[in-house]
């Protein structure tokens, strides 16, 4: 069968995620021209959802109709400028595609539950000397006034860096990102830093002429303004990262089994007990919280820093850590209803402004386990 550039760009562009409502009036109009149609695409996405989205290619049976679309595919990819979501990251996009089909004489996928659980969205709280509480939300502008500070809170960024001339004295301030939440800090040296969920930065509303120095609990990535004088510190329960300029992530939450800290550019010394580790950038410090033991590894560093960027990675995770990074975006709680499938592992990638049912229903196609959502809490069991 013969198809047009214009279907195998359309089909691309539902299969991605791409498709705006235009499209795919287009594309449910040419499906329900014939038989012929339906079949073709069939085995277009499921070449798509084996190969792209289950990341199974040993399964993928080399078929004209997937190479045209991977040949358009890859002839757009080149012409489109600046950054191109990767293959796995077009994950969940695949899931919004497929439920947009309403093909008659194929099964709808079945929901995990009617109610929907959104994602997280930008909001936070400062908490100022005298523990005065002021909610942000990623919307509008204002201006936070404390002490002689001006503080902007800039939609989904809240800003110290318009402050002035350095001064000894030091005045802590706290941002807590609550779970189902995101902010972004930047400091008064400029210094930018992205928090995710459940998390929460001391910090200095003022770097004076020392070291420059926060605390953090949780999960941040740090963009640090290089300055020789004033050396960065990231201080955690378990370790410090010390550093001039650089960009690197620490995980570092308090019921977790342990820390991280990930470079991606630059250089950072680890510190922890009997223990001082400089990482060059692609490494990783992993230290286990219990026992005090610790790991260099080398790591892809970008899919570690992905969630800044809209994108939840998981490589080879087990179930029950990636049930805790679900439960911080989410605000869920997941119950697992045999120990045994915490220990299942998912490789994938998904935009984490989808809602939680999509990440779910891919889970279930490439793992032996099913949820149900039941309020906030989703129960996984064994098919």
């Amino acid at each position: 069968m013969a198809i047009s550039d214009y279907i195998e760009d359309l089909i691309y562009r539902v299969l991605s995620g791409e498709a705006d409502e235009e499209d795919r009036a287009a594309f449910r109009e040419w499906l329900e021209e014939s038989e012929e149609h339906r079949t073709f695409f069939r085995e277009v996405e499921r070449a798509w959802y084996t190969g792209r989205y289950a990341m199974r290619w040993r399964n993928v049976k080399t078929s004209e109709a997937w190479r045209n679309v991977e040949h358009r595919h890859e002839r757009r990819r080149r012409r489109r400028i600046g950054y191109v979501w990767g293959s796995v990251a077009a994950v969940a996009a695949l899931v919004v595609g497929v439920a947009l089909l309403w093909l008659p004489e194929r099964e709808e996928p079945v929901p995990v539950a009617e109610n929907v659980i959104r994602p997280g969205e930008s909001k936070a709280v400062l908490i100022m000397p005298g523990h005065e509480e002021i909610a942000l939300w990623g919307e509008g502008s204002d201006t936070i006034r404390e002490q002689g500070m001006s503080i902007l809170n800039e939609g989904a960024q809240v800003d110290y860096s318009q402050q002035g001339s350095r001064v000894e004295e030091t005045v802590w301030h706290e941002l807590r990102i609550p779970k189902g939440g995101e902010y972004r800090l930047r400091l008064s040296d400029s210094t930018m830093v992205y928090m995710n969920s459940d998390s929460r930065l001391r910090f200095p509303a003022r770097f004076g002429k020392g070291t420059r120095e926060v605390e953090l609990e949780g999960e941040a990535y740090f963009e640090v303004t290089r300055d020789k004088q004033r050396p960065f510190v990231v201080r955690t329960p378990e370790v410090a990262v010390r550093v001039l300029g650089t960009g690197f992530n620490v995980m570092a939450y308090g019921d977790d089994a342990r820390t991280e800290v990930t470079l991606v550019e630059g250089a950072v010394k680890v510190t922890g007990k009997r223990t001082s580790e400089t990482l060059r950038p692609n490494e990783q410090f992993v230290w286990e919280n219990a026992t005090g033991r610790h790991e260099v590894r080398t790591v892809d560093a970008r899919k570690y820093v992905e969630w800044k960027s809209g994108v939840l990675n998981f490589d080879a995770m087990p179930l029950d850590e990636l049930a805790d990074r679900l439960s911080r975006w989410y605000n869920v709680e997941f119950f697992f209803s045999n120990d045994s499938l915490k220990r299942l592992r998912f490789s994938g990638a998904v935009r984490k402004y989808n809602d939680i049912d999509y990440i779910l229903r891919l889970i279930e196609a490439t793992t032996d386990v099913t949820f149900n959502i039941s309020g906030t809490t989703v129960v996984v069991s064994k098919k």
